[in-house]
C-alpha cells in the first residue's frame, strides 16, 4: 500500500481504516476535571487565536496553502491518528491536534472531530443532518447553507462558552468558600491556642498559690 502523508492526497487503493469514525458521543467519555479546566481556560481566554490547519470544503475555489490549509478530499485517512475511546479526552497541547476548530484556542485531531480528541460521530449514527435541515428548510442555495451552518456553529460555540463560564464561576465561588473556611479554621485554631495558653497560665498561678499556702502553713 502507498504510504499516506498528513494532508496529502488519499491514495486510490486506500481503504477507510478502523476508527475512522466514532461510535460514541462526548457525554459517553469519562469525566476529566483537568481537561475541563484546560478547556475552560482556552475557550474563555480573550486573547485566544484560531490555530491549526484549516480544512477547505472540497467544492471551494479557495486554493490550499501548505501548512495552513488543506482541501477536505486531499486529507489521507491513513494519516489521521487512531485514538481509542479509552484515551479520551486528550490534552489540548497533544501534538496529534493539528486541525483548526470553530473554537479559538482549541485544535482537533481529526477534521470535524470532537473537542475531546478523536474523529466525529459515524454518519450512519448521526441524526444532526436531518435535524439541521428540518430546522433550515428555507435554505435554497449553497451560500445560504454555508451561512446557516456558520450560524449554527457560532450558536454551539456560545453554548459551550456559557457552560464554561458557569464552571469558572462555580470554581471561583468554591475557591472563595474554601478561603473563608480556611480563615475560620485558622481563627478557631488560634483561639484554641490562646485558650490553652490562658489555661496553662492559670494552672501555673494556681499551683504557685497552693505552694505558697503550704509553705505558710508549715512555717
Amino acid at each position: 500500500m502507498t504510504a499516506a502523508t498528513p494532508g496529502g492526497p488519499t491514495p486510490p487503493q486506500e481503504e477507510q481504516p478502523n476508527g475512522a469514525w466514532a461510535h460514541y458521543v462526548p457525554h459517553d467519555l469519562k469525566y476529566n476535571s483537568d481537561f475541563e479546566d484546560a478547556l475552560m481556560r482556552a475557550v474563555l481566554d480573550p486573547d485566544a487565536k484560531q490555530d491549526g490547519i484549516r480544512v477547505i470544503p472540497s467544492d471551494s475555489i479557495e486554493q490550499p496553502e501548505d501548512g495552513i490549509s488543506v482541501r477536505a478530499n486531499d486529507i489521507s485517512l491513513q494519516s489521521l491518528p487512531s485514538i481509542p475511546e479509552e484515551e479520551l479526552p486528550i490534552p489540548l497541547d497533544d501534538p496529534r491536534r493539528i486541525f483548526a476548530s470553530p473554537v479559538a484556542g482549541v485544535k482537533l485531531t481529526h477534521p470535524g472531530g470532537y473537542l475531546e480528541g478523536g474523529p466525529g460521530l459515524d454518519p450512519s449514527e448521526d441524526t444532526f443532518t436531518d435535524f439541521f435541515l428540518g430546522n433550515n428548510s428555507d435554505v435554497k442555495s449553497a451560500d445560504e447553507l454555508r451561512i446557516a451552518i456558520k450560524k449554527d456553529v457560532d450558536s454551539q460555540v456560545e453554548v459551550l462558552k456559557e457552560r464554561l463560564r458557569a464552571r469558572q464561576q462555580a470554581k471561583e465561588r468554591n475557591a472563595q468558600i474554601e478561603k473563608e473556611l480556611k480563615a475560620l479554621m485558622d481563627q478557631h485554631s488560634m483561639e484554641l491556642k490562646v485558650q490553652n495558653r490562658i489555661a496553662e497560665e492559670n494552672a501555673r498561678k494556681k499551683e504557685a498559690r497552693e505552694r505558697r499556702k503550704v509553705e505558710r502553713a508549715g512555717g
